[in-house]
Parts: C-alpha cells; structure tokens; sequence
C-alpha cells in the first residue's frame, strides 16, 4: 500500500456490512468491494454504531482496520 489515509466511520448495518465515514455523504457498501474485512470478521446487530478505523487503498477499497 502507498498513498493510504486513515478515515473513521461507523457501522450502520451488519449484514451486508454497510459503513458511513465520517467524511463522505455515501456509505460504503461490501456488496459493491468497497470494503474489505480481515478474514473470520464477524459483526452484529450489536455492533450497530460502532465506530471503526479504515484505511483507503489505492484500488478504491477499503480495508477495516478495527474499533477505535
């Protein structure tokens, strides 16, 4: 990765995995491959409104580093 820069958002819905940066009017969405998770992350409806720590790669994605 070169070029990256940290963002923070929140999770606003768990399956599929939606997340609204702090940043950005249009939330980001896995269906579309703008996000990816660590394999074996599992979120829930508990986690709704967790803020979470990502960083923008130079392909477009995302890749969700975890919770702050």
């Amino acid at each position: 990765m070169i070029d990256t820069q940290v963002e923070f958002g929140t999770l606003i819905k768990h399956v599929p995995v939606v997340i609204k940066l702090d940043q950005d009017p249009t939330p980001l969405e896995q269906e579309q491959n703008e996000i990816v998770l660590f394999k074996d992350t599992v979120f829930t409806s508990e986690d709704i409104g967790t803020r979470l720590a990502l960083i923008r790669c130079t392909n477009g994605q995302y890749l969700v580093l975890g919770e702050v």
